[in-house]
């Protein structure tokens, strides 16, 4: 691996390195925090990225996004990219990441649809007045999740501010020793409202909180909508669903929160 930049100052090392014709960022340790293929700089290139997008099977096209943790912006970039009428809020703690998201990874200038924060995000997320269609929590500190976005006090402010078909979009470790307690907080705020993702075979799973009771849940519906996605955004949702069998329960007919 061919290190291209490091910088240090005032908090965590951050590095760029490329490998393969693919970019990585690095926070605070070799963890990949993110990455992107160079001449495919628009592609979501980590899995756990892709899942990010899994909610579409369940719910409508986002109007309103808040995302917690920017990285390297694939996320943010590619929902800029590829959903014209979304407006984003992207909040960081560490102003170092964002020239480096600019720079290295092609992050979109800021515009009316793409607003990036430096600052706490549990903090902004309690100062938006306006309720939100997805909550995505992707905030690290190194190799682990900041306490303060995993509380059960947290979530509970998260579900409270969501629009009626809004979702919480929650990445986490399964490797993490909180793993279990977090599950068992989301559950306790999203009671048979919870859907886990694993992210392929990585140690990345995405919990799924929704406002309203997941639909559809059958199975020939969601493989309906699964195609027609998979069509428009050229992302894996038919693997999202036997992923989904993985960490939930289910029957021949259906998925179950």
């Amino acid at each position: 691996m061919a290190l291209r930049g490091r910088l240090r100052g005032g908090g965590l090392g951050i590095e760029v390195s490329e490998r393969d014709g693919v970019r990585y960022l690095h926070i605070g340790s070799t963890d990949i925090q993110s990455a992107m293929r160079v001449d495919r700089p628009y592609d979501l290139e980590l899995a756990y990225s892709r899942c990010v997008f899994a909610p579409l099977l369940f719910a409508p096209v986002p109007q309103r996004v808040f995302i917690i943790g920017l990285g390297g912006g694939s996320i943010p970039k590619f929902i800029h990219h590829q959903f014209a009428d979304t407006r984003q809020t992207v909040v960081e703690i560490d102003p170092r990441v964002v020239p480096v998201a600019r720079t290295q990874f092609l992050l979109p200038p800021e515009d009316e649809r793409l607003h990036v924060w430096i600052g706490d995000g549990a903090e902004a997320l309690r100062r938006e007045e306006q309720a939100q269609d997805w909550i995505l929590l992707d905030g690290f500190d190194g190799s682990a999740q900041s306490d303060g976005l995993t509380s059960e006090d947290f979530y509970a402010e998260c579900a409270a501010r969501l629009t009626p078909t809004g979702v919480l979009i929650a990445n986490i470790w399964s490797t993490a020793k909180s793993y279990e307690a977090q599950i068992d907080r989301l559950r306790r705020i999203f009671p048979g409202r919870l859907l886990l993702l694993p992210a392929g075979f990585k140690t990345n799973v995405l919990c799924l909180g929704f406002a309203a009771p997941p639909r559809p849940l059958e199975w020939g519906a969601l493989r309906i909508a699964a195609r027609q996605w998979q069509a428009r955004l050229g992302l894996p949702f038919d693997q999202f669903l036997e992923d989904f069998k993985r960490l939930n329960g289910h029957d021949a007919r259906r998925l179950m929160p």
